[in-house]
């Protein structure tokens, strides 16, 4: 028979080993780098695409070139499988920003989005003059370099519904 003191022992034990796991495993609020401003692009059907579209949804960008041979096709490859993911979702948007707005057309992005199998209704391929992408990826997102956008982050941002 186990004695009242070893009983004792045996729970604090366990207390610790749970208060432990809790702990460890407890997640982190991700950080808030600021807000997403107002902006018009182009996406890949041609259309006018801004923040209006995408308020009231989250959303997960990234920014890549189509003519890339570093790491933007495993960028795209990465957002294909969060676009299918939660395809089914309506809360929940793709957009894809060109740092190539000279050669990355309308059209040149609807094609590397097919190549992508997107649903473009909900992942969205964006274009602009080069400075409103300068402008968004360096104010709006945090990411990239301000003088040479090419240089751009292979980091994905997670966007809230209050566009932050």
């Amino acid at each position: 028979m186990i004695s009242q003191r070893k009983r004792i022992i045996i729970y604090i034990i366990v207390g610790v080993i749970i208060a432990t796991l809790w702990w460890i495993t407890k997640s982190k609020p991700l950080p808030v780098f600021g807000s997403i401003p107002q902006f018009e692009m182009t996406n890949s059907k041609g259309e006018l695409f801004g923040t209006d579209n995408l308020t009231g949804n989250i959303w997960v960008a990234d920014f890549i070139f189509t003519t890339c041979g570093g790491p933007c096709p495993i960028m795209s490859t990465e957002m294909a499988d969060i676009h299918r993911t939660f395809l089914k979702n309506s809360d929940i948007r793709t957009v894809t920003y060109t740092v190539n707005p000279d050669y990355d057309t309308p059209k040149v992005l609807a094609a590397y989005a097919k190549r992508y199998k997107a649903d473009r209704s909900q992942w969205h391929f964006l274009t602009a003059p080069y400075e409103d992408i300068q402008t968004i990826i360096t104010n709006g997102f945090k990411m990239g370099d301000i003088e040479e956008i090419v240089f751009h982050s292979t980091k994905f941002a997670l966007i809230d519904r209050n566009m932050k």
